[in-house]
């Protein structure tokens, strides 16, 4: 049975996470070594700051179910070349932590299995720590220094920044200091209480003409199931599995370790988050997902010549094996490579059909969630900085 679910406070994704047990100041997510941007096509670097105290589940909860949905929709709208993700999660001094910090990657895997660990939780008080997680965004987030990649910040919660710790760098430094590395900051300020937060924000998003909106307490946002999402998620894991690497041994570890955090994923997620994963991936941006020197992928793209690798670089299952056993072999996953990829594509543009079919029925009634707020944005931005 099909299912139209509107995300609220009460009903999100049902994923058990550990609780933070140690108190610090700010603990830092690392993430895998990545690629510089390519020096060609368009280029998007996008942190999410948000507000993770108790009053944040609605946000956090829409976040790991439509972060999938925001990256896409932007992939594919904009003709992106390259997106690299990274997001920074907020609370108090008093808080089990202040920031947790995950820097800019293309292995968005990466980030999604961090977010999935995330719970809303601490706070009871006001104003937060917004000024430490802006500075850090601006300042200790890797950001490139080409002048036509679009870099952006969306800081999201409902309360003011501390104006009185004296040891904050004042968002309003932050601020001039994203105007001189060309970071447009973008502010969501989130339900009715905290209104004095409403000057703060909106004077962060107007010192680098980036926008300002408020949206409902809970980010709100609509998910539709579709009859499509089992056999998109059976086709796309079917591909992620079949991910075969090749390079040194250190090269060879560093990918397998992300296909391995990248088929974790499929059983931590909803089946519609990893839909919208999957269409992603699709993407030109999203194909960076795999890695470098994925086999499959590079034999596709005539990148590689069997004869000129290594025995020792070759992945273990072709260690052996004669040049032309191992060219019989690879034209046979291409086959099957390139027949998974065409069902993706179509049972993606099925589900998209469906979900805008969905979507006219509910328009008259619904106004424009939360993910699509952001989508909106982000396509304008980097629409401009062409």
């Amino acid at each position: 049975m099909n299912k139209v679910i509107l995300i609220t406070f009460f009903s999100l994704l049902s994923i058990q996470c550990k609780s933070e047990t140690k108190k610090e100041k700010a603990i830092i997510i690392t993430t895998l070594a990545t690629n510089d941007h390519p020096t060609s096509g368009k280029n998007v670097e996008l942190v999410f700051c948000l507000d993770a105290t108790g009053s944040m589940s609605g946000l956090i909860g829409t976040a790991k179910e439509k972060i999938w949905d925001i990256v896409s929709e932007l992939a594919q709208s904009n003709d992106v070349e390259s997106l690299k993700l990274g997001m920074i999660f907020y609370r108090d001094k008093r808080d089990a932590f202040v920031t947790k910090k995950i820097q800019l990657t293309t292995d968005l895997d990466e980030v999604y299995d961090k977010l999935l660990q995330i719970e809303a939780d601490g706070g009871g008080d006001t104003p937060e720590s917004v000024n430490q997680a802006l500075h850090e965004a601006v300042s200790d987030i890797q950001w490139s220094e080409q002048q036509k990649t679009y870099k952006t910040i969306f800081v999201v919660g409902d309360c003011p920044p501390h104006m009185d710790y004296q040891d904050d760098v004042k968002y309003t430094l932050s601020c001039k200091e994203a105007a001189r590395k060309g970071i447009t900051i973008n502010t969501i300020k989130l339900g009715k209480s905290c209104a004095e937060a409403i000057v703060h924000f909106r004077k962060m998003a107007s010192c680098t003409n980036g926008e300002y909106l408020h949206l409902d307490q809970h980010a709100s946002d609509v998910v539709i199931a579709t009859p499509y999402d089992d056999e998109i998620y059976e086709v796309s894991k079917s591909i992620d599995q079949s991910r075969v690497y090749y390079g040194t041994k250190a090269e060879q570890s560093v990918n397998y370790l992300k296909k391995e955090k990248s088929l974790e994923v499929y059983e931590k997620s909803s089946k519609t988050a990893n839909s919208s994963r999957a269409s992603y991936k699709m993407s030109k941006a999203g194909k960076k997902s795999y890695g470098n020197k994925e086999l499959i992928t590079d034999y596709i793209d005539d990148k590689v010549e069997i004869e000129e690798i290594a025995e020792e670089e070759l992945p273990s299952d072709f260690k052996g094996k004669s040049k032309q056993e191992i060219k019989v072999e690879l034209e046979k996953l291409k086959k099957e490579r390139k027949e998974n990829e065409q069902k993706l594509r179509e049972l993606s543009k099925k589900r998209k059909n469906y979900i805008d079919e969905q979507k006219k029925k509910l328009s008259k009634t619904e106004k424009k969630s939360f993910s699509e707020k952001v989508v909106e944005v982000l396509k304008k931005q980097s629409k401009e900085k062409e």
